[in-house]
Parts: C-alpha cells; sequence; structure tokens
C-alpha cells in the first residue's frame, strides 16, 4: 500500500528532531578524532618529529636555552644516559604506556637528584611508579587553567595542561605539589623528583604556541644541561626470560593484556544520546504540568469552546481537569442564579443550593467540589448531574454542544 502524503508528512516529523541531534553528535565525534593525539606515530612528540604532533618546535627552544638534547628509542638507553650524569640530567618520557612495567618500576632508582617529566601516565603507571600520586579522572578534552597560586614547579601562566587528573594518595609518604587544578603534580620519591604532566598538548607543535604552554614545557625540561629524552612509539619488548630443564615442558605462551571492551568515548557517546533522548522527548510530548489558561484570540461561542476543550481533554485522558471545567462554569452560574457573587465561598453557595432545592449538602458538595473522576462512565455521569442541576436552579436548558 502507497503511503499517503499525510503518512510521509508524518513520518518526516517523527525523523526531525533526530536530525540535528544525529549531526551534533557525528560533528563532535569527528573533532575530537582530529584533535586526539596518535602515539603510534613515530612523529609524536618526537624531537625530529614535525606535523601537528611532533616536537621539533620544542626541541628548538630547548636548544636555544643552552639544553643539550640526548635522543634515545629504548628504557635501557634511557637510564644508562642518566646513570652517566649522576643525577644532574632531566629524563623525558612522552610515552609512559609502551615503556616495560618492571622498568616504569625502576624510575625510583636513578640517581639521587635526577628529574623525570612523564606525559599523561594512566592509572597503572602512576600505582607502579609513586607511593603517593595517583590519577583520578580524565576528561573528554584537554582543559586550559590557571598554574595555581601555590606552584613552584613553573613559572608559566595558563597552559592546556589538564586533561588526565591526579590527586595525592591518602595515605602518601611523600608530599605532592599539585598545579593546573591537579593536572600537573610533582613528588619526589627516593631521591628522584618526579613531574607528571596530565596533557601532551604543551609539548605538540600544534598547541604549543598557544596560551603559555612553550614557557611551561621549557621549564620543565630545561632545569638541567643534558635532557635523555625516550623516543618509544611501541610497547618495548619484555625481555628474554632464561630457560631451564624444568621450565620446558611448562612453557606456555603469555597471554597478552587485551584491549578494553569499550573506547574510551563510549560513556560520551551514550550521554548524547541521553541527552537526545530527552529532547525528542520533549519536543513530541503533548504538555508539560497542568493546562494552561490563556485569553483566547477571538470571540469563540461557549459551546464551541467547550466542545474543543473536551476533546483535548479526552485526548490528553485529562478527566480530572475536564470535570473542573464544568464544575468551575456551573458554580458560577449557580451563584449568580442564587443572588450571590460568582467567586462565592464554598458553604455559602452550598446553603443556598440546599435552600433552593432541598438537595442533600454533602450530596451537592460531591458534585461540585468532590473528586476527580476515576472513568469516562463516572465522567460522562458527573457531567450530567451538573447539567440537570443547572437547569434546575436556573429554570433553563444548558446548550453544552454535542456530546462525544
Amino acid at each position: 500500500m502507497t503511503p499517503s502524503p499525510a503518512d510521509r508528512r508524518r513520518r518526516w516529523r517523527l525523523l526531525l528532531p533526530f536530525l540535528p541531534v544525529l549531526a551534533l553528535i557525528a560533528v563532535t565525534l569527528t573533532a575530537h578524532a582530529a584533535e586526539e593525539t596518535d602515539p603510534p606515530d613515530p612523529a609524536y612528540l618526537s624531537p625530529a618529529g614535525g606535523g601537528p604532533d611532533g616536537a621539533s618546535r620544542l626541541a628548538e627552544l630547548l636548544r636555544a636555552e643552552g639544553v643539550t638534547i640526548r635522543t634515545v628509542t629504548s628504557s635501557e638507553d634511557a637510564f644508562r644516559a642518566v646513570d652517566a650524569e649522576r643525577g644532574a640530567a632531566t629524563l623525558f618520557v612522552p610515552t609512559p604506556q609502551y615503556v616495560r612495567t618492571d622498568r616504569l618500576s625502576d624510575l625510583t632508582g636513578l640517581a639521587d637528584g635526577t628529574r623525570v617529566v612523564l606525559v599523561e601516565p594512566d592509572g597503572f603507571a602512576t600505582m607502579t611508579v609513586f607511593d603517593s600520586l595517583t590519577a583520578v579522572r580524565q576528561r573528554w578534552a584537554t582543559a586550559v587553567r590557571p598554574r595555581g597560586a601555590d606552584c613552584p614547579v613553573t613559572s608559566a601562566g595558563a597552559a592546556a595542561a589538564t586533561r588526565t587528573v591526579y590527586a595525592r594518595t591518602a595515605q602518601a609518604p611523600d608530599p605532592v605539589q599539585l598545579c593546573y587544578d591537579g593536572g600537573l603534580a610533582r613528588v619526589t620519591e627516593h631521591g628522584t623528583e618526579f613531574v607528571v604532566v596530565g596533557s601532551a598538548d604543551p609539548f605538540r607543535a600544534a598547541r604549543i604556541g598557544e596560551h603559555d604552554n612553550a614557557r611551561l614545557a621549557v621549564d620543565l625540561l630545561s632545569r638541567d644541561r643534558t635532557l635523555v629524552w625516550l623516543d618509544l612509539h611501541d610497547d618495548e619488548p619484555k625481555p628474554p626470560r632464561p630457560r631451564t630443564q624444568a621450565d620446558e615442558p611448562l612453557e606456555l605462551p603469555e597471554e597478552e593484556d587485551g584491549p578494553s571492551p569499550f573506547p574510551d568515548w563510549l560513556f560520551w557517546v551514550v550521554v548524547t544520546l541521553l541527552a537526545a533522548t530527552l529532547t525528542v522527548a520533549l519536543a513530541r510530548g503533548r504538555r508539560l504540568g497542568p493546562p494552561a489558561v490563556e485569553p483566547l484570540p477571538v470571540e469563540v461561542p461557549g459551546a464551541e469552546t467547550a466542545v474543543g476543550r473536551g476533546r483535548l481533554y479526552r485526548r490528553a485522558r485529562a478527566r480530572g481537569p475536564a470535570l473542573e471545567t464544568l464544575r468551575a462554569d456551573a458554580r458560577r452560574r449557580l451563584a449568580t442564579a442564587v443572588g450571590l457573587t460568582p467567586g462565592a465561598e464554598a458553604e455559602q453557595l452550598l446553603a443556598a443550593l440546599q435552600a433552593r432545592t432541598g438537595a442533600d449538602p454533602a450530596w451537592l458538595g460531591g458534585l461540585l467540589y468532590g473528586p476527580q473522576p476515576e472513568t469516562d462512565e463516572e465522567l460522562h455521569q458527573w457531567a450530567g448531574q451538573l447539567r440537570l442541576l443547572v437547569e434546575r436552579v436556573t429554570a433553563g436548558p444548558v446548550n453544552e454542544g454535542e456530546h462525544r
């Protein structure tokens, strides 16, 4: 059966509220994906890397400060280079997620006075390295925050350092200095000074010129004349396990930690979809709250108004408001008929009606001020009794229009 033009228009009305929401989701996800960094890229935070994620611009600024950069590609080489400086060097680790776990835990064994700068280590890395510092949450995007009043780590102003947020652990044995609302932290453990930065933006070519990112990156990496730069873009291979005759029959392939089954952006997509659902529900909602009383723009006969309003109430299954409309009109007409003002009190009106009709006051009170009807049949019954009462007191017929 071919759908009618009215059916097609109805389908479009159902679809249209979703289109802006879907477009917003698509634009948001596309923009977020475009802004996301790519650590496996060889240029990512590399001293020789170009492009938006490279750090060649940062390397130029550091050399201008008199810093000698030694680029290494493994944690073994990084440890040897730092140890050779006897505590007078800074170790820069842009990708701590690729460093072997055993090497992460060995960072606290570097020579006293060594500074280690880690870029956005996750909860596992902070748990492996630190006793006093932990990652508490990660934002959807990097935020620009002021340095803070008590931050001796840098002289930079507001910078984009806050994506992963860090905090002092509950039983921290060492003091922790937090800057940029937790986006930067400094702690000294076992004689090694660690500086943790919660975002890669201050070091990237695409962001280093924004805010005071350049000043922050140079301050963190130029404390010493020698900077050992660990340029790592893939998981370091695990050291070979020494084989023994007893181990050979039981040797099994090691299980690799698989990726999380849920991507990081899934939570925000779900939140956006829930917001979209709420928006559509509000757009499609017939009414919110009780019916609003508004003046009509033109004069409409009372019967037509009652019929139109009754149809709306029936469509909304609003039996209570429908009966209250009839009761209000009946009370007004009855009060006028017995010589009272239209807004007379219930006690006055009921007493006057009992004197006029001789009816039971309890029945009159239930009819004019009683509870809401539970069914359509009860609504029709109350409406009919109201009409008969008004006709009896006013001695005239009541034209309420066509009953539907």
